[in-house]
C-alpha cells in the first residue's frame, strides 16, 4: 500500500459578523483564535522560581508542617 496523502479541506469565508468581531477584538490587543497570545508567551516563558522564593505555590502548607 502506498501512503495517501492527506488533501487540504477547504473552509468556508467567516461569516461578516465573524470577521467584524474578530477586527473589533483584534483593535482591542485581545487574544484570537489561530493567532499568536504574546502575554502567554511572556507569562509561560518567565521563570517559576526568583531570588529563592517561589512565585507560584500548589499549597498553602508551610514547609515542613508535616501535610
Amino acid at each position: 500500500m502506498t501512503p495517501h496523502r492527506e488533501e487540504p479541506v477547504p473552509h468556508p469565508p467567516d461569516p461578516p459578523i465573524y470577521r467584524d468581531l474578530l477586527h473589533r477584538w483584534a483593535g482591542a490587543g485581545r487574544t484570537l483564535p489561530g493567532r499568536r497570545d504574546h502575554e502567554w508567551n511572556r507569562l509561560a516563558a518567565a521563570p517559576a522560581w526568583t531570588g529563592g522564593t517561589a512565585r507560584v505555590s500548589g499549597t498553602p502548607a508551610r514547609r515542613g508542617d508535616g501535610r
